[in-house]
């Protein structure tokens, strides 16, 4: 594949930038014992069907690769979600595959080229930073990982282990892939968790100053829709995908569904792709591409900032991340594969301040985990090297039990036993 000097800074951007944050609270006294790797997938294909099948079917990874990297893991897809999820959910004892519009098909909503690429890349800067951090040399032994059950973060994560550990003079290990637990890894799962989410997310896309918001960008979403539709690049199945917290739709009815403006998710999903790949039409500015992602960002934190959405939303990867993060297993490293939405959705959660940037692809989520003396565990966590404050708590080193009961207690709602 051949890349252009834009599409190779928008590559390359996430690992060269150099981040002017906040000097890192000192951790004397404290051991490092385990990091946890939360990382966004790669770019991909839009998740919203386009009308050129062709040229996006050429922009993944042929067969031969994916197979090869396949072999490298063994994806694990019926273990147990009751232990994370309250009783009353209606997912309780439900299978666990994932039925998920933004899935996506064959073409769409795939890991690209360039994506394995940044996956790769990703892998290979991780493994340098991890033996430098820990002061060892990690081995495969000591990783577990963890993903969402959509091709394109298994292929991701598949990419970020070549990466850390691509030897050619030796059999590639194979790896377990806890793929499992999608449905309370993304904070939109189809359908919601609970009734109450659903209600939640109803009641606050309603109220005055979020309609305001929304009213205020109604002409710039008539406005891309309608060039996207006059361009020809979108597909006859456009409208009939759903996905976002606040955005579910009837994709039931495309007819109607077709004299509307796209959801914000699609629009802010189709026009990057466009972009990155120098398609988007001239008549839809860089900075209007911009204001689309800003306001399609801008949405989900307003929704996930909401303590009890957070805790309905994210309250279960909640409780997944804090088992993996106090896990005695004798594995320093753990991979979670998952989604921008994972990421936003748990920085929301942790009631972590918001980063400077929207997680682009390839984006990571490092919680490094201290102990002290005393057996207490503490956390630091940091965005694409980024290190991120609290909006309650000071300083940017947070006792375990401190996220838990910012997380759970001050939501109303019960943590379970971990």
């Amino acid at each position: 594949m051949t890349m252009t000097p834009f599409t190779l800074l928008l590559f390359l951007g996430v690992f060269l930038s150099q981040v002017d944050g906040r000097e890192p609270t000192s951790v004397t006294g404290l051991k490092l014992s385990r990091v946890v790797i939360l990382h966004r997938h790669g770019d991909r294909s839009p998740i919203t069907p386009m009308a050129d099948e062709a040229y996006w079917a050429s922009t993944l990874p042929d067969k031969q690769t994916l197979e090869a990297i396949e072999r490298t893991t063994e994806v694990v897809k019926d273990s147990d979600l009751n232990e994370f999820l309250d009783s009353s959910s209606p997912r309780s004892g439900m299978p666990t595959e994932s039925k998920h519009l933004a899935k996506g098909g064959p073409i769409f909503g795939q890991l690209s080229q360039l994506g394995l690429f940044q996956m790769i890349a990703l892998g290979a800067q991780l493994k340098a930073e991890l033996d430098e951090t820990l002061g060892l040399s990690v081995e495969p032994s000591d990783v577990t990982v963890y993903s969402t059950d959509f091709p394109r973060t298994l292929q991701s994560v598949q990419g970020t282990l070549m990466g850390m550990f691509d030897n050619a003079e030796a059999p590639p290990p194979v790896f377990k892939v806890e793929a499992s637990y999608t449905q309370i890894m993304i904070p939109d799962p189809q359908p919601r968790n609970s009734k109450e989410q659903v209600a939640l997310e109803k009641v606050l896309t309603e109220t005055e100053e979020f309609q305001m918001a929304e009213e205020s960008m109604v002409p710039l979403a008539k406005k891309a829709t309608s060039i996207l539709r006059a361009s020809g690049l979108l597909g006859q199945m456009a409208d009939s995908v759903s996905f976002g917290v606040g955005e579910e739709k009837d994709v039931s009815n495309a007819a109607a569904a077709a004299d509307k403006p796209l959801p914000w998710g699609q629009l802010s999903e189709v026009t990057k792709c466009l972009l990155v790949r120098e398609l988007l039409p001239s008549s839809i500015t860089e900075e209007e591409q911009k204001k689309i992602m800003l306001h399609s960002a801008g949405r989900w934190f307003k929704l996930l900032r909401h303590p009890k959405m957070a805790s309905l939303a994210m309250g279960p990867f909640v409780r997944l991340l804090m088992k993996v993060v106090e896990a005695d297993d004798g594995t320093p490293v753990s991979i979670i594969s998952a989604h921008d939405s994972t990421l936003i959705g748990a920085i929301c959660a942790l009631r972590l301040e918001n980063p400077s940037v929207w997680p682009e692809y390839a984006s990571c989520l490092k919680i490094e985990v201290f102990d002290a003396p005393n057996g207490g565990k503490f956390l630091r966590i940091s965005l694409n090297g980024e290190v991120l404050g609290s909006t309650e708590l000071e300083g940017d080193l947070f006792a375990v039990g401190e996220i838990k009961r910012l997380v759970f207690d001050s939501a109303g709602g019960s943590e379970k036993e971990l």
